[in-house]
């Protein structure tokens, strides 16, 4: 394909005959009539020549310098472009157009067009300068588009061939390849941890053509975990089992289905907890969940409250990656739940009374994450809400809570910063908290206490319809190079001292109009450890220094967690 360009303003030139000269032909007739001088082996004056006297010429002088040869540039053909605009073709070559130009000028040309091509994501495009005679103000420049030849995928052991080639549009036979949608197209390709997909080119069997590679490294998308920790409520037994099994790349789409289980191995009929996932990916980095969760539990504490029953939650959940850089990357969450408990609920040993409910609620969430070399900011956001009209019954909300509406609305927020100090050490700070409209049901209140809240007290502690909750956690370097010497080392991943501070407080509302707050605070140390075969332990040592439910102020406590990954 040609593309004519714009041409140079002319003042007073119409035409121009140009000849591209290697030297010039003027010859002095002087110097071309004169015989050669004799030799002589003597030194002293110059000679003479015989025919008229005059001095014989010196051999050592030099001809004179060849004079570059200059041809006006009006304008430049550029053949062979099919994937450049016009604009920026001539914005490219535009600087070096104009009266009395040279050869330099036009190689500056064709390469400021080559890097215009390299700039806008088409590296295998090349620009060269045909031969031609430059004799009416017009250069031909020609564009070479490496297309690409063949593609062959290697290696892939549990991933489609077909499904990689279909998403790595750029890189199909015949097509001049766009890198930075290429490099966009194979992020769809390696995302999560079962496949990387490296892109490698060489020169094609035809001149100007390239060859692709894609280059697979997968592994069986098949995942699960079990775990034994001591996350558990008051009145209940202290141990609890979870486990979970997921397979993500359902139907080669890279869909994800997943389910978990959470009981209490001292006695069955405390807790039972089940869910399930299904995820799906879209192309444009979108993500489709849903997911349900069914609880069968005798008893699931919060303070001195014992709720007991049976009920289930099927939610979905819409997540949109929003505009990034280098550095910040931020995403949109639009949610959907409903959910349904039937309960009854003793309070302090009277008599029972039921408190079914079901309802439906939403929730928009935005989450955002910074990061440099030496820190990263982690920001999440949700805003829960059920508003009017949509079923929600306000008796239902009554019994469950004196004054609770049916209408409700809070805002929740956590905020995570990690820092690298001096000698490998690390610092980490956390803060989150809610902000709730009105009275809140338990299900939606904000709650303190535990091992990933407040340490060194029993799981769900406290509750509240407002709450805060902070800690700040200092990490050691790695220790693993200082157990180098000794044998299982090599068998240790990730292996850390850290001490805390842990404090959360929550408000209530009250019938009366006043607010009712609960405080906790504690200290300790822990360690986590987790080796290159997927065990780990997590051990937490604190301190409480506030009262609450089956935990004395001056009381310690240990939480464990114990597990095993793939």
């Amino acid at each position: 394909m040609q593309t004519p360009l714009l041409r140079k303003p002319i003042a007073k030139h119409r035409w121009t005959y140009i000849l591209l000269l290697l030297a010039p032909l003027r010859v002095l007739a002087e110097h071309a009539e004169a015989p050669p001088a004799p030799s002589t082996e003597q030194d002293g004056p110059a000679p003479f020549s015989q025919s008229n006297g005059s001095p014989a010429p010196d051999k050592t002088t030099q001809a004179p310098e060849k004079e570059t040869p200059k041809f006006n540039v009006f304008e430049f053909k550029v053949d062979g472009n099919t994937v450049l605009g016009a604009s920026k073709i001539e914005e490219a070559v535009y600087p070096f157009m104009g009266e009395a130009k040279t050869i330099d000028d036009v190689e500056k040309a064709r390469s400021a067009l080559e890097k215009t091509y390299q700039d806008a994501g088409y590296l295998t495009v090349s620009v060269s300068i045909p031969q031609q005679e430059v004799d009416t103000g017009v250069v031909r420049l020609l564009v070479t588009e490496g297309t690409v030849e063949a593609l062959r995928i290697k290696d892939a052991q549990y991933t489609s061939l077909a499904e990689i080639k279909s998403r790595v549009a750029e890189f199909q036979e015949g097509k001049v390849p766009h890198f930075p949608t290429a490099q966009q197209q194979l992020g769809t390709v390696n995302k999560g941890q079962n496949r990387q997909v490296t892109p490698v080119l060489r020169p094609g069997k035809s001149p100007g053509k390239v060859d692709v590679d894609l280059k697979v490294q997968d592994k069986l998308p098949l995942h699960g975990s079990l775990e034994l920790n001591d996350r558990y409520s008051s009145n209940t037994t202290e141990t609890r089992l979870n486990g979970s099994m997921r397979y993500e790349n359902l139907w080669q789409k890279d869909h994800s289905i997943g389910l978990s289980f959470q009981v209490s191995p001292e006695d069955l009929n405390e807790v039972k907890v089940f869910s399930g996932t299904y995820v799906i990916p879209r192309l444009n980095g979108d993500y489709f969940a849903a997911y349900g969760v069914i609880s069968d539990s005798d008893i699931s504490a919060v303070g001195d409250v014992s709720v007991i029953g049976k009920g289930y939650i099927a939610g979905a959940r819409y997540i949109h990656p929003l505009p990034y850089s280098e550095n910040f990357y931020q995403g949109l969450t639009l949610g959907a739940d409903y959910k349904t408990f039937k309960e009854s609920v003793v309070l302090l040993g009277a008599d029972g009374f039921n408190t079914p409910i079901s309802y439906l609620a939403f929730m928009v969430g935005y989450d955002g994450t910074y990061q440099t070399s030496s820190s990263q900011t982690q920001l999440n956001l949700a805003f829960n809400f059920a508003p009017r009209g949509l079923g929600n019954n306000e008796r239902e909300f009554n019994d469950k809570r004196d004054d609770a509406k049916p209408n409700y609305a809070f805002l929740r927020a956590d905020l995570k910063h990690t820092h690298k100090l001096p000698m490998d050490w690390s610092v980490q700070a956390k803060l989150g908290g809610q902000i709730a409209s009105d009275k809140l049901i338990s299900a939606e209140q904000f709650t303190i206490g535990g091992v990933d809240s407040v340490r060194g007290y029993l799981e769900s502690s406290e509750l509240g319809d407002n709450g805060v909750l902070a800690s700040l956690e200092l990490r050691t370097p790695p220790l693993k190079k200082y157990i180098s010497q000794h044998l299982f080392s090599d068998y240790i991943k990730d292996f850390y001292a850290f001490g805390f501070v842990d404090a959360g407080i929550t408000k209530t509302y009250l019938l009366s109009g006043s607010d009712s707050t609960r405080e906790l605070t504690s200290a300790g140390l822990g360690f986590k450890i987790k080796s290159n075969g997927g065990v780990f332990t997590n051990l937490d040592y604190a301190h409480a220094y506030k009262d609450a439910v089956q935990v004395d102020k001056g009381d310690d406590r240990l939480h464990f967690r114990v597990g095993y990954e793939w």
